[in-house]
């Protein structure tokens, strides 16, 4: 689930809109022309002309309110930013239930090592 969302937004009169881009349809879209990268040139071997790949611009779009020009800015996926944060947040927790638990193994470890240096020691004076 890894949809690009996109921003539409007026300065003038303040209209947003957030889409992944099914909605733009009610939409008017303004028609663009791809502009040109540079002059043709002939190829010294093939004796051709050769063009250039033009390149794309963005869509635009026209502000529903107030008839100015739009264009879509691409934005990060909230809920994806969200998952993540919720992932580091488990993350960290977990890391510190590990030490916790980690701290009591080590305690209990001492423990039960003291107990058995006391019972070597009592069957050493037994002997």
């Amino acid at each position: 689930m890894n949809k690009k969302f996109y921003q539409l937004y007026c300065e003038i009169c303040n209209w947003k809109l957030i889409t992944d881009g099914i909605d733009v349809d009610k939409l008017h879209e303004i028609k663009t022309a791809p502009i040109p990268q540079g002059a043709p040139k002939i190829d010294p071997i093939e004796k051709k002309v050769v063009v250039s790949k033009p390149i794309k611009q963005k869509r635009k779009f026209r502000c529903p309110s107030c008839g100015r020009v739009v264009t879509p800015k691409p934005i990060k996926n909230p809920q994806e930013t969200i998952d993540r944060f919720h992932e580091q947040l488990e993350s960290e927790q977990r890391k510190k239930e590990w030490e916790k638990l980690d701290a009591e193994a080590k305690d209990k470890y001492e423990q039960v090592k003291e107990e058995y240096e006391r019972e070597q020691k009592q069957k050493d004076q037994i002997d």
